[in-house]
């Protein structure tokens, strides 16, 4: 039996380097998601078991969607998302 996950609007992004500054890194992340859509938030953590984390808040699925593909593995701060 296989289980589909159905895309949502918010992403998970993780392997961020923990070195940049929190609003920094949330502003950054802002305008590199955006090219791809609406974000409505983003929520960058410097908590120590959340750090190199963030959630990326899109209006729709479909902005989400193409954000996740092409920036798979895109190398943001020296290290590839």
């Amino acid at each position: 039996m296989s289980f589909a996950i159905a895309p949502k609007e918010t992403l998970y992004v993780h392997r961020l380097n923990e070195k940049v500054k929190k609003d920094e890194l949330r502003k950054s992340l802002y305008e590199l998601f955006s090219a791809y859509g609406r974000v409505l938030e983003v929520k960058a953590y410097k908590k120590p078991n959340l750090r190199g984390q963030a959630f990326i808040v899109f209006r729709d699925v479909a902005s989400a969607t193409t954000a996740r593909r092409k920036l798979d593995g895109f190398v943001f701060y020296d290290q590839p998302m």
